[in-house]
């Protein structure tokens, strides 16, 4: 389909007004908004389609098309993928590092259940404790199983207030992995961890090692699978362009790691 779209996106005697049922495109502005998309793509050197959705009550709100409930873009195109088997998480690279934060422990400490992956590989915390090095969380994540994924998916997930003592102080947390990812859920972790398989987890948490607060932006919108086929698809909006931090993750893991990567563009019906 991406083929199609990039063909009709460069004919400049496309006329204004025809319509693609197959190829999801219709009207001039839907041709522009392909077109950049299917440049970008080329130059990215990863896969580029559209989506055709129904435009929400509000400017930003877009259809989903399963509930017909107003809802962001991202999520509006992953219902849309869900409808033909796919399932996902629409949140960025929320459940991917989270994840790797999850095989990174063979038991995440209470008082780390809601403490960024980035400073924890980058040792940016407050207990000495709580400093490990990289080496040792990798050599964790490469023995990682889904009994330990799953406990410590519980562990993180928690609000339950726990008290801990360090250096003869008592401390209570409060806060969970939920309160800044409500989404994510325990079977995520699990389908994520099956389908992406430890050697390619390894792979992408070796190379967020190298930099761990730089290369925890610009993740696609949505990671999600079908069968044994995994997919991280950034979406964009009409209007929207690619960011520097997303052409970066593209480069140093994308392209590398062979990630099946797709820039997805939402196209009003």
């Amino acid at each position: 389909m991406n083929l199609l779209i990039a063909q009709i996106a460069l004919d400049r005697k496309w006329a204004p007004n025809r319509r693609f049922v197959e190829g999801e495109l219709h009207g001039y502005d839907a041709v522009m908004n392909a077109k950049s998309l299917s440049i970008a793509a080329a130059k990215l050197g990863v896969h580029s389609t559209c989506v055709r959705l129904e435009r929400g009550s509000s400017p930003k709100a877009w259809r989903h098309p399963q509930t017909g409930i107003d809802t962001s873009v991202e999520k509006a195109v992953l219902g849309a993928y869900e409808a033909d088997g796919w399932r996902g998480y629409a949140g960025e690279g929320g459940l991917l590092l989270n994840l790797i934060k999850a095989m990174s422990f063979t038991e995440v400490a209470v008082r780390n259940r809601s403490t960024y992956v980035e400073a924890l590989y980058a040792q940016n915390v407050s207990f000495d404790e709580d400093r490990f090095e990289v080496a040792q969380l990798l050599a964790c994540l490469a023995n990682a199983d889904r009994k330990q994924v799953l406990g410590n998916f519980t562990r993180m997930a928690s609000r339950e207030p726990a008290t801990y003592r360090i250096d003869g102080y008592d401390f209570t947390q409060r806060s969970s992995m939920l309160d800044y990812f409500p989404e994510l859920e325990a079977w995520m972790f699990e389908a994520l961890l099956d389908v992406a398989g430890i050697p390619l987890l390894h792979a992408i948490a070796s190379r967020f090692a190298q930099n761990p607060y730089e290369y925890r932006r610009g993740w696609p919108d949505i990671t999600m699978w079908r069968d044994s086929e995994l997919r991280f698809v950034e979406v964009k909006a009409p209007g929207d362009r690619i960011h520097a931090s997303q052409k970066q993750i593209v480069e140093v893991f994308a392209k590398p790691l062979a990630l099946n990567f797709w820039l997805v563009a939402a196209e009003e019906i």
